[in-house]
């Protein structure tokens, strides 16, 4: 696993997508009435908040998003990813290996295309307080971090859709590779589906950082990339369509994309469109510190002043450029920044608009943001939460309004720094904007830039999200949940007689929580909240359609999966159907124990190379002289260490393990030949 001080230079920027590069080279859950449906609210939240902005999954208000986009996760090349650019436009040259012992979709050697954790400390294996999960859940199964406290999110807001967002700024440089090629964009597509499906992920979002274009030196790109981004966009949604059929349920596919002709020309829109669920187009970086006149980072309608105006660099430039191209603007969500770009010693005409400024000492146009230190230089990057807490008409700085270009700024006519942003004015407008021109809502980048306190500022007024929410959705999200679990997988014969039979099968996920699961055959029924059940009472040598679906607290069923099983004659006993085993606790320190196990052959045949399946509601961590083949959910599989393979007639063995919690009982258990 790699270090919990994975470096935050990872990222400030990932998604802060330099725009000047390409400029210049329903949730299935039934809603409050209040709710304009068919509106999202699409929230990033990034893998690297945890570190020093101190934002934790925890801090989420999900009753005020519709979706979340978890930034980000990589592509494997050669058996690395990251981007190893030494070029100053790339804020993280760190690489890592693709292979991770701790990842069970990553513990092999992981081939080219193949969709992986971006920081599996923070995505799967930091164990969090309350979480309930133990040192194997967390280093052995990746069921822990940002994703496993998301499920848990998840849980409390059900209407919630979780999708992983794929790149980034510093992460495109393989998207190109990968896509050149009919067999990586099948790896590619094959890959996301094992990701959304062990990480509980509702859909992918491909943030490419662009087609076509060579954003960062030393990334791939291509001219073929154009007709090459369709491909794999087709690739994957063939795959998403393929696993929700089998799931029942729909995985979302979405990209985030430039908001310039450029990136309309190194792209086919219209045809994305038609295989997309929507688009998240990034209308912000239009202007920043890598300029040396002032402008707006995301200006919503043209100003005449503005010298950059016949670039169409604002947003409904942005929008006129995608509805030319033949994207319907219901396919649209609008991206709108929690964030602020300065510039230093700007000109004092015109507060500080549209003048020439000029670098510092550092030779760098951008004034010192946020999070901005010596590591990273001056980005002129600010979360909207210090700049309501400590600049909006505070420490020398004066509020404007440009009521052309309907946002606001801020310039400090003593030291010369301009900062242009978003705030709660602004934010009335685009959400107004959003619903004239019939637009599918707002996304935003992203959570940790809000108004909160945080280790570099204490803002108590209002929220940007809040007014998103107020404005497209008429408050926060309530919800009925009428989403039923995904189908039962995996059924499997465990053990049979002439007249019982035990099966087992892969859990069910919902979006709430599994309650229990239906059995049926023919007119008889059965039930049991575990993945596991032992039938009893069967004729001999009769053949039955088990069929089992999975149910939760408000009522809603999978689909059924069936599978026949015969029962066996009456006067024949598999090896193994006349044994037992036996659980004691040899001791007891409370917090762990010790235990074993005696396993008895009753019957009149050996039972070679022995197999002991049970359910157990506790914790077992080691068995001795035997070794755990299987855990899922509470259902074990022990299996003998060769030596000890054969139970002979009324022969027995013993097997011993340590636990950790309270002691539990073996249920449903069965001994079998393997």
């Amino acid at each position: 696993m790699k270090s919990k001080k994975f470096t935050l230079l990872l990222l400030s920027l990932l998604l802060f997508l330099p725009l000047f590069l390409t400029n210049f080279i329903t949730p299935n859950v039934l809603l409050a009435d209040s709710q304009k449906q068919g509106q999202k609210i699409v929230g990033y939240f990034p893998s690297w908040g945890i570190y020093g902005r101190n934002y934790q999954v925890a801090d989420i208000d999900a009753s005020k998003l519709t979706h979340l986009n978890y930034a980000f996760a990589d592509i494997c090349w050669n058996g690395k990813h990251g981007n190893p650019s030494t070029h100053p436009d790339n804020p993280n040259k760190q690489t890592w290996n693709c292979k991770e012992s701790g990842v069970p979709l990553q513990n092999k050697e992981v081939p080219n295309g193949t969709l992986v954790l971006g920081e599996p400390w923070a995505d799967v294996t930091k164990s969090y307080p309350g979480s309930g999960t133990t040192w194997e859940d967390c280093d052995k199964y990746a069921r822990c971090g940002n994703f496993g406290e998301l499920k848990r999110l998840k849980a409390k807001y059900p209407h919630l859709k979780t999708i992983i967002s794929v790149g980034g700024w510093t992460w495109s440089n393989r998207f190109s590779d990968m896509a050149a090629d009919e067999k990586t964009r099948k790896v590619f597509a094959d890959s996301t589906v094992d990701f959304l499906r062990e990480y509980g992920f509702d859909g992918v979002d491909l943030d490419w950082e662009y087609p076509g274009v060579e954003t960062i030196p030393g990334g791939s790109y291509r001219p073929e990339d154009k007709q090459n981004f369709t491909l794999l966009l087709q690739d994957v949604r063939n795959a998403l369509t393929k696993a929700g059929a089998e799931d029942g349920k729909q995985y979302l596919l979405t990209i985030a994309s430039g908001a310039s002709q450029r990136y309309a020309d190194h792209t086919e829109l219209k045809k994305i469109s038609q295989i997309l669920d929507w688009i998240n187009i990034m209308t912000y970086d239009f202007h920043g510190g890598w300029e040396a006149t002032s402008n707006h980072n995301a200006a919503l309608y043209k100003d005449p002043n503005d010298p950059a105006a016949d670039t169409k660099f604002y947003v409904d430039g942005a929008i006129d450029i995608y509805t030319n191209e033949g994207v319907p603007a219901d396919k649209l969500v609008l991206g709108v920044p929690f964030y602020g770009r300065g510039w230093k010693s700007c000109g004092k005409e015109n507060n500080g608009q549209y003048q020439p400024c000029k670098p510092g000492s550092d030779g760098k146009l951008a004034s010192k943001g946020t999070w901005d230190d010596y590591s990273t230089g001056d980005t002129g990057v600010y979360d909207y939460g210090d700049l309501a807490a400590n600049y909006v008409n505070k420490n020398g700085f004066v509020r404007g309004w440009n009521d052309v270009a309907k946002v606001p700024y801020l310039y400090n006519a003593t030291t010369g720094t301009f900062i242009s942003y978003d705030d709660n004015e602004s934010m009335k407008y685009k959400t107004d904007y959003i619903k004239t021109k019939g637009l599918s809502g707002a996304m935003f980048w992203e959570l940790s830039g809000d108004c909160r306190t945080s280790p570099k500022y204490s803002c108590s007024g209002p929220k940007l999200l809040d007014t998103l929410v107020k404005e497209l959705l008429g408050g926060p999200i309530t919800q009925k949940d009428i989403e039923p679990p995904t189908n039962v997988k995996n059924i499997a014969v465990t053990n049979k007689n002439s007249n019982s039979v035990q099966l087992n099968w892969t859990a069910s996920t919902d979006n709430v929580g599994v309650t229990e699961y239906e059995i049926t055959a023919g007119e008889e029924k059965w039930s049991t909240t575990t993945n596991s059940i032992a039938i009893k009472n069967l004729k001999p040598n009769t053949e039955y359609t088990f069929s089992i679906l999975a149910k939760d607290a408000a009522g809603n069923k999978s689909q059924p999966t069936s599978i026949l099983v015969k029962t066996d004659d009456a006067n024949t006993t598999p090896p193994g159907g006349n044994s037992n085993a036996t659980f004691s606790v040899t001791s007891n320190w409370g917090s762990g124990y010790n235990f074993s196990i005696v396993i008895k052959n009753s019957g009149t045949t050996s039972i070679k190379n022995w197999k002991l399946e049970f359910d157990y509601n506790g914790n077992l961590t080691q068995v001795w002289d035997s070794k755990i083949s299987s855990k899922i959910n509470n259902h074990y599989v022990i299996t003998n260490v060769g030596w000890n393979g054969e139970i002979p007639p009324g022969g027995s063995i013993t097997i011993g393990g340590a636990g950790t919690g309270t002691p539990a009982e073996l249920v449903n258990a069965s001994i079998s030949e393997n």
